[in-house]
């Protein structure tokens, strides 16, 4: 068959009168054409691979047909490497994985988790543009990270940042492998951890913070006291409690108890029943001043009621199945991460003493350091906290020696030796020599 007559070969999707003119080459393999419906007569490519479905369609971006076979003789070449390697031809952009994600998840981004999930997809949909799924490896995930960092405008990522886009990622991965994007999940850089102690309150700094608290109150606004009691509390809560942002945000009424203690029947603790990533638990507050925050808070939820605004309430009344960490008409506030930002800094306490910055999970680290410095039991301490004893040793190992002073510092006691005994051990010394 003459070169020209490949014209009427060409592809189905391609209307007859609009090939000026082709070219073939590797017995068919190779297939370069010109459409005459464009202006500029740039050639473009159709490769059939061996072994591959279907056909590899790309232009030359090219005038010149020896460059233009020059291309397409490199791309037959990698095509057909990958297809003999176990890879796969016309292989989904990642770009357009995320977008099908963020189109599949948009109408459940009222749950903070998701709206995360969806802002972050929005931020690598740029990064990968261009890759496919084919390029998706262990180095394109670090190229990632490294772009992040770079678009980072307050600081490098730390380690438990990192490990946190790392977690949202791999959901997006495991997401496309179920939906035939991807066939297995690539395997993860390893992270190099910059620093094992989690930035807390040290005792100075959380007494600075709690007499700030005092005063935050004091010059509270009529306008701003409700929320500024709201969060006052919230502190106090977490600090000596330990629960996660997540599973105080979920906390409700009904999950508050009562609980006596055993040593002193005075004393009468709380209970939360909260529910978090490691399922759901009992935490005992550390302290029975805590049932007083959650009493300061009950009286704003009463006074909220009798408001107009919050007819959906009977009044007066505080329904049992409402949340305890909520704005006025009684939803859960999604986060205090901001107005708890501000007020470190007013407080003067944002960084601690390594000039690391302190957040609201800074609260949990500094009941488990309390805890472990005040001598509790580690294996209770991690049920509490919903942790493992590993986690505790890993981040918070620094207060072991601390809790074990007596035992460090232990010495045995010797009574003085007599005259006699020391007479008779320098007669062994002198005897048997000084080695």
């Amino acid at each position: 068959m003459a070169v020209g007559d490949q014209a009427l070969k060409a592809p189905k999707r391609r209307a007859k009168s609009q090939v000026l003119d082709s070219k073939t080459f590797r017995d068919g393999a190779i297939y370069l054409y010109r459409r005459s419906d464009y202006a500029k007569p740039t050639w473009f490519i159709r490769l059939k691979i061996p072994g591959a479905k279907g056909y590899v369609w790309k232009t030359s971006k090219t005038t010149d047909e020896h460059a233009a076979y020059k291309v397409a003789d490199d791309l037959y070449n990698k095509s057909l490497v990958k297809v003999l390697s176990g890879g796969k031809l016309g292989s989904k952009r990642i770009s357009d994985g995320l977008k099908a994600y963020i189109r599949r998840y948009e109408p459940e981004q009222s749950r903070l988790s998701i709206k995360y999930k969806i802002l972050l997809a929005e931020r690598l949909i740029p990064i990968f543009q261009g890759k496919t799924f084919e390029d998706l490896d262990t180095a394109l995930i670090s190229k990632m990270v490294t772009e992040l960092n770079r678009q980072s405008v307050k600081e490098k990522l730390s380690a438990n940042t990192i490990k946190r886009v790392f977690a949202d990622f791999k959901q997006f991965l495991n997401w496309f492998v179920e939906e035939g994007y991807l066939p297995k999940v690539p395997a993860f850089p390893k992270i190099a951890s910059d620093q094992s102690r989690r930035p807390h309150f040290d005792v100075a700094d959380y007494r600075k913070l709690t007499r700030y608290l005092r005063e935050h109150l004091k010059d509270s606004h009529k306008s701003v006291l409700r929320d500024r009691t709201l969060l006052v509390n919230y502190v106090l809560i977490l600090a000596n409690t330990g629960i996660r942002v997540g599973e105080a945000r979920t906390l409700k009424w009904r999950d508050l108890r009562p609980l006596q203690s055993v040593e002193d029947p005075t004393v009468i603790n709380l209970a939360l029943t909260v529910k978090g990533k490691t399922g759901m638990r009992e935490v005992v507050a550390g302290k029975a001043d805590v049932k007083g925050y959650f009493g300061r808070i009950l009286e704003l939820r009463k006074l909220d009621l009798e408001n107009p605004k919050s007819d959906i309430y009977e009044l007066n009344e505080v329904p049992p199945e409402s949340y305890v960490f909520c704005g006025i008409n009684g939803k859960p506030i999604a986060s205090f991460k901001k107005s708890f930002a501000t007020l470190l800094t007013e407080a003067k306490v944002l960084k601690d003493s390594y000039g690391q910055r302190r957040s609201i999970y800074s609260l949990r680290h500094t009941y488990a350091t309390a805890r472990l410095q005040e001598g509790v039991n580690q294996y209770i301490l991690a049920k509490n906290m919903g942790t493992s004893v590993a986690m505790l040793e890993a981040f918070y190992g620094h207060t072991s020696n601390v809790t074990s002073v007596d035992e460090l510092t232990k010495y045995t006691s010797r009574k003085k030796a007599t005259g006699r005994e020391k007479a008779v051990a320098a007669f062994y010394w002198l005897t048997k020599g000084n080695d």
